[in-house]
């Protein structure tokens, strides 16, 4: 599948540093580029060298982000702190169009230092710099956070070991995500692999490391997304060698926070994937889940939430009756168990029927867990097509690192309502269909039944 996504990006014209600080007796942590590492030519090898008032050893993050739409291109570098406070950054400029223009970041633990706008310019001869004795960043060897909002790229500490080579694993099957790749330290100071969350799950180049010396494979293909990568806390895994059978030897996590100016534009297959439009859907207790579920070439397809182990399970039936190619469902959790409408789509024209017997009866509302979302084509429940969770989250505590993706059951265009905490890019990607049949139903009964 081709998915071409376009991530809006604001003009930033601030050259002065941020103050970085916790109360008015620490000094301010202050960054500078220095200006005779400007232009960046677009040829490879591009040094951008900078001071700081930060300590010896501290890594920063230097950024270049594209500010012009004809020509998007997002570069991101690990660099260290010498002790004399400077600072090298380097980047392959090389397929970056003469002028673009750009904006450059430099950030500490997720705090902007400085930032600095400029345009990429032609290469006349040799364009390549030198780059200075500047020591290299090394990563952190376990159980590191890395932050990082939706269409940005997060920079992964790895260690590899006395090998030099380890096994990188991002995600899991558990969110529907889930990729491989082996990397060779070549120089002993660790691997800095950059995930693009802009391309996970595309045509695109999700993987790669910030030292041109390491190399990095990628050995198990990623998951093809329909949208924009969840934003989720993402569990990563590092193993030493080639060897995967044990534990892992160290991990981490990466957290994908939303952001709300992300804008996704997809070139979808004429024959789009049935499947869910998102992995993780996050809830509260007594919350209504929006769950859009793209049908493809599919007439039909059965929906089930939850199993006999989670304490909670329904199957429906949904069919396609505007023509659009999704069936939106509405999951009611404060009705499921108990009296009331469980299941309801949010176009009338859609159909959804509960197959008979299959929701458990409860005498209370759904425990705060995690229930498996299956899809399967058709009427039968054999050979699931999809996978994806339900978190719910106890109604009233704070959620642990995935963001909520809840809804009312209002009027249609409720996700542009900021106030129905629909998250942008979730109903993207759906390419519409011939008119289908209509089935018409007066009214669907639910049939309640007891675990057991």
């Amino acid at each position: 599948m081709t998915r071409t996504r376009r991530v809006p990006l604001a003009l930033a014209v601030l050259v002065a540093a941020a103050v970085v600080g916790v109360g008015p007796a620490l000094a301010a942590d202050t960054a500078s580029v220095d200006g005779s590492s400007l232009p960046l030519v677009s040829a490879p090898q591009q040094v951008l060298a900078g001071h700081t008032s930060l300590d010896a050893g501290t890594e920063l993050t230097v950024r270049l982000r594209s500010t012009d739409s004809s020509n998007p291109f997002l570069r991101q570098s690990t660099a260290r702190v010498d002790d004399g406070g400077e600072f090298a950054a380097v980047f392959d400029m090389s397929n970056v169009p003469a002028d673009t223009a750009y904006e450059l970041t430099v950030l500490y633990d997720g705090a902007t230092l400085a930032e600095r706008s400029g345009t990429v310019v032609a290469c006349d001869g040799n364009c390549t710099d030198s780059v200075p004795e500047t020591p290299t960043a090394t990563p952190i060897p376990g159980d590191g956070i890395v932050s990082v909002e939706q269409g940005e790229v997060a920079a992964i500490p790895v260690a590899t070991g006395e090998t030099g080579t380890a096994v990188f694993s991002f995600g899991s099957e558990s969110v529907n995500y889930l990729v491989n790749a082996s990397v060779t330290d070549s120089d002993g100071d660790g691997v800095t692999v950059l995930f693009d969350t802009a391309n996970a799950g595309t045509d695109g180049e999700t993987l790669s490391v910030a030292d041109a010396d390491d190399s990095l494979t990628v050995t198990r293909e990623e998951t093809e997304l329909p949208s924009t990568l969840d934003p989720y806390a993402y569990e990563y895994r590092v193993f030493y060698g080639d060897d995967t059978d044990g534990g892992p030897d160290t991990g981490g996590t990466v957290r994908v926070e939303a952001n709300d100016s992300t804008e996704s534009d997809f070139d979808v297959d004429d024959d789009p994937t049935l499947g869910f439009e998102r992995s993780v859907y996050t809830a509260r207790q007594g919350e209504t889940v929006r769950m859009p579920v793209t049908l493809g070439d599919a007439e039909t397809a059965t929906v089930s939430i939850g199993n006999p182990e989670s304490g909670y399970e329904i199957n429906a039936t949904v069919r396609d009756g505007d023509g659009d190619g999704t069936v939106t469902v509405l999951f009611d959790t404060a009705a499921a168990g108990r009296r009331g409408q469980t299941l309801s789509t949010v176009s009338t024209a859609d159909s959804l029927v509960v197959e008979p017997g299959s929701e458990v009866a409860r005498d209370t509302r759904l425990d705060a867990t995690e229930y498996d979302l299956t899809l399967y084509r058709g009427t039968a429940t054999e050979d699931p097509v999809d996978i994806g969770t339900l978190s719910l989250q106890a109604n009233g505590e704070a959620t642990t690192g995935r963001p909520t993706a809840t809804v009312s059951t209002g009027p249609e265009d409720a996700h542009s309502d900021p106030e129905s905490g629909w998250l942008p890019g979730s109903n993207a990607g759906v390419l519409a269909l011939g008119a289908g049949g209509l089935l018409a139903l007066a009214g669907i009964g639910v049939i309640l039944r007891p675990m057991g």
